[in-house]
């Protein structure tokens, strides 16, 4: 770990030495953007069913300043600064089916408070609060339904309940289910290596003495469609990651607008599971127009308990109806096998869940 310390520092030190030698007089230009994604939700658990209005945790409320220059024809500069704004997140258990009123207020959270340096042969090395290399490997997907659903399918009603028919509670959906991503924000510092051909490789150092390692590629064929793809390796069992995991996704779109999605990732390692857990993905879609329609399928095995087999099957529609101004609606069937050992003595069988989101996104 001491060379990884080591390694993170050197970065840090000609970060900081590039940014010292550029011209005093140029300035780093920026723009705020940002979007409000909000939902109609509807579900049901078996016993009771219930209306809620949500932020789409898919692809939460949010402003951000960008900005950035390139202060010679191979160095560039730029900064990103993004903050979330929620109320009524569609995974928080305080919405779940018979609850009433809001949940706690205006949820304000960091996501991002960085900069990059950049050179055109070298490669990019950003620091602070932003993207590790592995976050989204997980979620590559080009079927244009990603506002309302995609391979983190827990992101559209994660804060509902699975029940049994006495009406006690088993376990929240954002419990059951997970893609397995990689470590999502986190202050680290991180390189991004040159494109090769489409091909890039990414790694990032974090507190705690956590690192992941991941490899992105993406290519377009003329007159054939668009590939991509993403995998990443996360092997620092640590104090504060204590596991390893890996996970990667691909998908195709062909130009007839059919396309396919897969996913997958496993956590392994980890002292809190006798059995590894795992999650499988997979979506078809079709765009046309203004319009992304798709369907999918979710196995995840032992990730809320050991033993546990949660599947979901779901159907979404997006209408991209102006470039900034998209509606969506989607439906999702959710179903969990506890074993009788993994649940409390008197609770019986996890009822099926299903979930409505109406909704839409601006962009500004």
């Amino acid at each position: 770990m001491k060379k990884f310390t080591q390694i993170g520092l050197i970065a840090s030190t000609i970060a900081l030495a590039v940014l010292l030698i550029l011209p005093a007089a140029q300035a780093v230009d920026f723009k705020i953007s940002g979007q409000i994604n909000r939902a109609v939700l509807w579900g049901d658990n078996g016993n009771n069913s219930d209306v809620k209005f949500v932020d789409n945790e898919n692809s939460s409320t949010r402003f951000r300043f960008t900005g950035g220059n390139d202060f010679t024809e191979d160095w560039r500069v730029g900064i990103v600064w993004e903050v979330q704004m929620e109320s009524n997140s569609s995974v928080d258990p305080g919405i779940d089916i018979g609850e009433n009123g809001d949940v706690g207020g205006l949820s304000f959270t960091e996501r991002k408070m960085e900069f990059y340096v950049n050179h055109k042969k070298f490669g990019r090395l950003w620091l602070g609060q932003g993207d590790t290399a592995s976050n989204s490997t997980s979620e590559v997907d080009l079927s244009g339904t990603t506002v309302v659903n995609y391979s983190s399918i827990e992101d559209m009603a994660g804060g509902f309940t699975f029940r049994d028919g006495n009406d006690n509670i088993i376990t929240t959906i954002g419990a059951a289910f997970t893609n397995y991503d990689g470590f999502s924000r986190r202050d680290r510092i991180r390189y991004d290596t040159p494109k090769f051909a489409g091909f890039y490789l990414s790694g990032s150092y974090m507190n705690g003495q956590s690192y992941d390692i991941a490899g992105r590629f993406a290519y377009e064929w003329q007159g054939f469609g668009k590939l991509a793809a993403a995998a990443s390796w996360l092997p620092a069992d640590t104090n504060r990651d204590a596991f390893k995991q890996y996970s990667g996704s691909i998908s195709f779109l062909h130009n007839s607008g059919i396309n396919l999605t897969f996913s997958g990732g496993s956590r392994y390692s980890d002292d809190s599971r006798d059995n590894d857990p795992y999650n499988l993905y997979g979506k078809v879609g079709y765009k046309f127009g203004k319009w992304a329609f798709s369907a999918d399928y979710t196995y995840s095995k032992n990730v809320g308990a050991d033993k546990d087999k949660a599947k979901s099957v779901g159907a979404a529609a997006v209408w991209n109806v102006w470039e900034s101004v998209e509606f969506y609606g989607s439906y999702r069937w959710h179903d969990l096998n506890r074993d009788d050992a993994e649940r409390p003595l008197g609770v019986g069988n996890a009822k099926s869940l299903h979930a409505v989101m109406v909704g839409g996104r601006v962009k500004f």
